[in-house]
């Protein structure tokens, strides 16, 4: 069995690919997988599938519980989803779920920096980022818990993607950040880090006048949507590229990840298991 939730859920039973078509029953399972290993009341359940819970709602849920148990297979009723009060449990064996991977990915990225292996980190993060396939559920849902999870998973995923071009910046590649940092603003025009990034990314090419294009491009962004002017550090690489001063545009880069790496320290992320879900 394994379930995919960093996007459309998906989940495979015995080989075989099955969609689930109910919206309450995907609510409810994603729900599960999110805090598995930890107990979700019923009242929490009721919270994520009904904005306004119909009369009933909590036998509505025993019966799509009872669904889900046929759906997966779980025909002992205790092999997946276990019945604990004031709720329910999901077990996973191993690493079953997507999210557990992206977890394992971005932590080994984080000890990679650490350690100074930047692309060992890059190619870590890059791996994780490759798991988050759209909006959860492809947002249909409404609830607090997978609310919170889906704003979770989108700042990680912001995170990955800054990491992995700065480690990818030091570890010189800087042909792959351009290529890495074209996809992704367009998923973050907004994100001053990525304009800043891709502009070093493009100096260190040698490529001057392309990286003053990107901070034109920014200023663009930036005024059409926020109606806002860049921020100091994307005006300091802009006067790194025109003074044409290398070492100090390495010396921002260096600066940066080291930051980073402190953060890293002192969050307690290098603590976790790789495979925990929390």
């Amino acid at each position: 069995m394994h379930y995919a939730i960093l996007g459309p859920l998906h989940l495979v039973v015995d080989g075989e690919p099955r969609s689930m078509r109910s919206r309450n029953l995907a609510i409810i399972l994603a729900t599960l997988l999110v805090k598995a290993g930890h107990i979700v009341t019923v009242d929490d359940l009721i919270g994520e599938v009904w904005a306004q819970p119909p009369q009933r709602a909590r036998d509505a849920i025993y019966v799509h519980i009872s669904k889900l148990r046929q759906q997966l297979g779980d025909t002992s009723q205790s092999d997946v989803i276990w019945s604990q009060f004031p709720g329910y449990l999901m077990r996973l064996h191993g690493e079953q779920l997507d999210l557990q991977s992206f977890h394992r990915h971005r932590i080994d990225g984080h000890r990679s920096m650490v350690n100074g292996d930047y692309k060992s980190a890059a190619r870590d993060w890059k791996a994780g980022l490759s798991l988050c396939r759209g909006t959860l559920l492809g947002g249909a849902y409404s609830g607090p818990i997978l609310g919170s999870f889906d704003s979770w998973v989108q700042q990680s995923r912001a995170d990955c993607v800054e990491l992995t071009a700065w480690s990818q910046l030091s570890a010189g590649l800087c042909h792959e950040v351009i290529d890495f940092l074209s996809l992704h603003l367009t998923r973050y025009p907004l994100n001053e880090i990525l304009y800043q990034q891709l502009m070093l990314a493009f100096f260190l090419s040698r490529h001057r006048a392309q990286s003053l294009r990107v901070f034109q491009r920014a200023c663009q962004v930036l005024s059409d949507e926020v109606g806002i002017s860049p921020g100091g550090d994307l005006r300091t690489v802009q006067d790194i590229i025109l003074s044409d001063d290398l070492g100090r545009a390495k010396r921002v880069i260096a600066s940066a990840v080291a930051s980073r790496v402190s953060s890293l320290r002192s969050s307690g992320e290098l603590r976790r298991e790789p495979s925990s879900v929390d």
